[in-house]
């Protein structure tokens, strides 16, 4: 049967589908039906609006998930459960038949009820390649025809007039009859590009026919970029993308630069006011980011939403805080994230969300607990709030796989180093639902994936880096070791205050090197030592011996008492982000295994979360 056969098939089926409402289960009280915003099929890479509609004769809010897949494979859900009705659907990798079905719940009986629809996403081009704008005037739609079963294809490209090697995107399999489509990103406003597709057999590499396209001017004003260092021979040349989670209005956005500080991608949140914080990007051109959304209960606010994103800033899946909380209860967790409860879990997302190799995500949450036990200076006339973390393995799928509470493996009764507390609505702080204040006990702000299967996470308040029995979602979650003042290692320095504190981002190097780098914002020596700047550090960790020995301490010229990150570059050297210096402004540094600085991006008038040194926006950092 020809394509065009299958077609017309599909839009009679679709309509049949349609006017038959799709209820899976007539008998039951609650119905729903799915429509889309605009005729079908659309050409691949157009967004499609699906909506849900849901009626129930029994009392109760309903929420909506969103799934999406082949028109005859396995669906992947794209939003778990929230009371938002709409989807925004961008086919953007392959062309042909495809389906998306919701399932309407009824939050106070649990019965549901599930609507399907095909959608046919066309090609673009037939026997020449072709590109298109998109809504992000940094990134363009590459289309291409098929190629054959077995190859893959990815784009390289190269801005007119500019002498070297072309940029790639990732690598996708060729998945004939259909065409290939990529988002190219990592080009500067208003510039012209040669663009050509590359196919690999497995033996040998074949170039398409180049085409040209001009990038258009973004809607939005960049922070202020200088270069206190330009880059020099010295410096990393490979890691050419400096890609920062900025933090303060009206620069809250992600962006990205180049070595001369170009801006060359940003994301906008679709949702008014948003802050979305950037944690991890994902080898193939995709970015975890915890963001302002709306939950399963109809609650919206910040920090409730975990997402992923294609680089056109495309929302390809997201799932909830309440959502998580509700499968951690069906665990036999207990919760309730109201006053006059005493515990609270995933009251929001914070600080880090990382893909591992097997498909899994984890993400960080918090929890919220009250003491009454002299924990923390509580006692039954005086109830204590503590804020506590939790670590939550997602599957592919993004349901709940496992999952680690700080309650369960920590003593709760060492508090804060510093004493750090948390007000309602205050900055930095997750929202609190049991109290007013709270003790800020761990303020945790990484995991980090080793290589023996276990976790690394950071403490901020606790000035401690812990191992967590992990072992791919099947461990104990026991902690293994305490790294830190006072923890079980030794440390061979002179130095005067040879241990890090309040430290961001610590992780192994990769390969099972015993090699851990961090940024030290040293507060606990600020609040010893008045003068005490920020420091990038790393440590050889001798975990048979239980010792480390410093092998890089470096002053980094300010003191940043928040934010920051850490990580070795390919050419050896280091990069570390000063993530909130006096100003505020936030530096990009690479520091030499000598200690010496060398190239440093300055953005001014605003704080970042995060920076990443990365060869493109598709291969992950070297961490």
């Amino acid at each position: 049967m020809s394509r065009f056969s299958i077609k017309r098939l599909f839009v009679v089926s679709a309509v049949l589908l349609l006017t038959a409402g799709l209820s899976h289960r007539a008998e039951a009280a609650i119905t729903v039906q799915l429509t889309a915003s605009s005729a079908l099929p659309r050409p691949v890479g157009t967004t499609i609006t699906f909506t849900a509609t849901a009626t129930d004769s029994d009392p109760g809010t309903i929420s909506y998930q969103f799934s999406t897949g082949s028109s005859i494979g396995p669906l992947k859900i794209v939003r778990d459960y929230s009371t938002v009705n709409r989807f925004l659907l961008t086919p953007a990798t392959y062309d042909g038949l495809a389906r998306i079905q919701v399932t309407a719940q009824n939050n106070s009986t649990h019965a549901t009820t599930k609507a399907t629809m095909y959608y046919w996403a066309t090609p673009r081009v037939s026997s020449k390649p072709a590109v298109h704008r998109t809504a992000n005037p940094l990134v363009a739609l590459f289309s291409a025809p098929s190629c054959p079963l077995g190859s893959q294809m990815r784009v390289r490209f190269l801005r007119k007039g500019v002498l070297g090697i072309p940029e790639a995107t990732g690598w996708l399999p060729c998945a004939p009859p259909s065409t290939m489509n990529f988002y190219v990103a990592g080009m500067r406003a208003n510039s012209a590009y040669k663009m050509h597709a590359e196919t690999f057999d497995g033996a040998a590499y074949t170039e398409g026919t180049t085409v040209t396209f001009r990038t258009g001017t973004p809607p939005v004003t960049f922070p202020p970029v200088t270069l206190p260092v330009p880059s020099s021979a010295q410096d990393s040349i490979l890691e050419h993308v400096l890609l920062v989670s900025d933090l303060v209005p009206p620069w809250n956005f992600p962006a990205a630069f180049d070595l001369s500080g170009y801006p060359i991608w940003y994301y906008q949140d679709p949702s008014a006011g948003a802050v979305p914080l950037l944690t991890r990007p994902v080898t193939g051109g995709t970015i975890l980011l915890v963001t302002t959304g709306t939950d399963e209960n109809g609650a919206t606010g910040p920090n409730k939403m975990l997402r992923e994103i294609d680089l056109a800033g495309n929302i390809l899946r997201e799932t909830n805080a309440a959502r998580v909380s509700e499968q951690l209860v069906a665990m036999g967790q207990t919760s309730s994230c109201q006053l006059g409860s005493t515990q609270c879990l995933v009251g929001g997302f914070h600080h880090d969300a990382i893909r591992l190799a097997n498909g899994h995500t984890l993400v960080m949450a918090d929890e919220e607990k009250i003491f009454t036990d002299g924990t923390q200076g509580s006692s039954v006339a005086n109830p204590v709030d503590v804020i506590g973390d939790m670590i939550i393995d997602l599957d592919p799928n993004w349901q709940v796989a496992w999952f680690w509470s700080a309650f369960d493996h920590l003593d709760v009764t060492r508090a804060a180093v510093l004493g750090e507390t948390c007000k309602a609505g205050q900055g930095g702080c997750p929202p609190l639902f049991l109290a007013g204040l709270a003790n800020d006990w761990l303020h945790a702000n990484a995991v980090d994936y080793a290589s023996d299967g276990s976790l690394l996470f950071s403490m901020r308040h606790q000035d401690w880096i812990v191992k967590i029995d992990y072992h791919d979602g099947t461990g104990t979650g026991d902690v293994l070791w305490t790294l830190g003042q006072g923890g079980d290692f030794t440390i061979n320095s002179t130095d005067t205050y040879p241990w890090f504190s309040h430290q961001h981002d610590p992780g192994f190097e990769e390969n099972g090197t015993t090699i851990l780098s961090l940024f030290d914002n040293g507060n606990t020596r600020h609040s010893l030592f008045s003068t005490a700047n920020s420091r990038g550090y790393v440590l050889n960790v001798d975990e048979t011996n239980m010792t480390v020995t410093p092998i890089l301490l470096v002053d980094l010229g300010g003191y940043s008492f928040a934010l920051g990150s850490a990580y070795r570059l390919l050419n050896g050297n280091y990069h570390f982000l000063a993530g909130t210096l006096p100003g505020p402004v936030s530096q990009s540094i690479e520091v030499l295994p000598n200690g010496t600085i060398g190239f440093s991006l300055q953005i001014s008038n605003t704080s970042a979360y995060r920076s990443f040194r990365m060869l493109n926006l598709y291969t992950s950092p070297n961490k």
